[in-house]
């Protein structure tokens, strides 16, 4: 125990010195090696499997595809279309928001691309029609959570890489509790938007004028039900999806909408190296960092601790739960499950915990983090598309869908068939 106490203080000394995640995670294990006498030969050898994986293949095609329909404009009318057809029900212009951040997130699986895209064009139109501005803001950088729960998530990939669970069906185990979430929300939008007066009868739009917006993006709203639909009939790997996503996403900005000029591809190409090179950083550092917590055996001491102490399933849950909530508010989410989960692993299997339906618990949390102070990216997303917004604002209209994730969470925590029900019936 004692070792684990220096490990977790020599991890937090090189966080609060300033040093980025992924050279924090390295830069401890390093040390701890020395300090232990442990093979520095490990170094190496860990670096290069970590990264050795087809699973995370996937991440950089993700990645890239979210790029190209970010720059292609695929989301500039997805709002327009939401608006045409809930626009004339209590708090329609919220609900359209909501549903447009759901959708965006189905397309690209990235929150800070969802925050972004549709919150340059929704806060705007909120905040003319009357919507309180905090609302405003805590709705949009929620609403943006929702790409890491619905598919495709990459956060869904990294736990599928680390536990060896299939990661089609921890997609497809996001696709209910990110329905319902989204429902939450626009319950919670539609009681804010009626009791703070900011609703006003609309005329509701013409079935032609729905037909010919929705027909419009009809490519771009295709999207995501091939790469998900692939996957749950089994037609492709969640990898082979990334690529048909990919390629499907070129297609539609190159040659049907027409968005995008080859002058745009250095951006894009840019911005994915960043992105992904990010990733595989933190991932590196944190693989090496749980190589070396293995070799000192602390999961073997944390699995003995919760023996010795009678944890239940549910005792351990609450636990986990509170831990990653203090970590979400210094962390990001990669470093939260890449550090976690190497640690968690035996203790699910000791107290036959699922792992899928804990796979939904994490990235619930994970969701949280992104709108937690001071690190949450959603924040700083919103605060920098926003320039009439302030932090303080933003924090204040978070919290809000803060309880209502915490909500969300008891109620996959009570009922875990939510979660697994849909992977048990994959084929």
């Amino acid at each position: 125990m004692l070792n684990f106490i220096i490990i977790v203080s020599l991890l937090l000394i090189t966080l609060f010195l300033g040093l980025p995640v992924a050279f924090s995670l390295g830069v401890t294990a390093t040390i701890l090696i020395f300090a232990f006498d442990l093979p520095v030969n490990i170094i190496g050898q860990t670096i290069y499997s970590s990264l050795d994986s087809f699973v995370l293949l996937s991440i950089p095609l993700f990645v890239m595809m979210s790029q190209i329909l970010l720059v292609g404009k695929v989301g500039d009318d997805l709002f327009n279309v939401m608006n045409t057809w809930v626009r004339h029900l209590p708090g329609g212009l919220a609900i359209a928001t909501i549903l447009s951040c759901a959708f965006f997130a189905a397309i690209t699986g990235s929150s800070a691309a969802t925050a972004a895209t549709i919150g340059m064009v929704a806060i705007p139109a909120l905040i003319e029609r009357g919507y309180e501005r905090r609302f405003t803001l805590g709705l949009l950088a929620a609403g943006g959570t929702l790409g890491i729960l619905i598919p495709p998530s990459i956060p869904m990939i990294l736990y599928g890489a680390i536990t060896e669970e299939s990661v089609g069906k921890l997609f497809i185990a996001g696709i209910i509790p990110g329905i319902i979430l989204t429902l939450i929300f626009i319950t919670y939008a539609v009681y804010k938007s009626t009791k703070g007066g900011a609703y006003c009868a609309v005329e509701a739009a013409s079935w032609k004028e729905r037909w010919e917006i929705t027909s419009k993006n009809m490519w771009g709203i295709a999207l995501p039900f091939i790469i998900i639909g692939g996957i749950y009939t089994g037609i492709f790997t969640p990898t082979e999806a990334a690529g048909v996503g990919l390629g499907y996403s070129l297609f539609i900005c190159l040659f049907i909408y027409k968005t995008l000029k080859l002058k745009d591809f250095k951006k894009i190409f840019l911005k994915s190296v960043e992105t992904s090179c990010m990733i595989a950083l933190i991932i590196a550092g944190a693989i090496l960092f749980g190589q070396v917590m293995t070799y000192l055996e602390i999961p073997q001491v944390l699995t003995n601790i919760v023996i010795e102490k009678h944890f239940s399933p549910l005792m351990f849950i609450v636990a986990m739960n509170i831990l990653m909530l203090f970590l979400g508010c210094i962390l990001e989410t990669v470093s939260i499950i890449l550090l976690t989960m190497p640690l968690v692993i035996p203790i699910l299997h000791l107290l036959h915990i699922d792992p899928i339906w804990y796979a939904v618990i994490v990235v619930i949390n994970m969701e949280m983090a992104l709108i937690t102070p001071p690190v949450g990216i959603n924040l700083y997303v919103i605060n920098g598309i926003d320039s009439d917004s302030n932090m303080a604002d933003i924090i204040k209209g978070v919290w809000p869908f803060m309880l209502l994730m915490v909500f969300m969470l008891i109620l996959i925590i009570a009922f875990p068939p939510l979660s697994t029900w849909l992977p048990s019936v994959m084929k």
